[in-house]
């Protein structure tokens, strides 16, 4: 079995953290307490292969306390 590493944390959003993570895994990203998800929202990335490598999909999400 294939595995991704960690993926790449972003500023206010959390995971739930593992060791490994096998291909055809799907992470969902959620906005710390306090801050909201601005579009886009997918909030979701996925450990794949492509190519003969293993990566994570791009991640779009933007955790933010602006009000506005």
């Amino acid at each position: 079995t294939a595995f991704c590493g960690m993926p790449k944390t972003f500023p206010h959003a959390s995971i739930r953290k593992k060791k490994a993570y096998n291909v055809g895994q799907v992470l969902h990203f959620k906005c710390q307490n306090g801050y909201d998800k601005r579009p886009p929202t997918s909030g979701t990335r996925i450990c794949k292969k492509e190519n003969g490598n293993i990566i994570w999909t791009p991640l779009d999400i933007q955790c933010t306390n602006d009000s506005s």
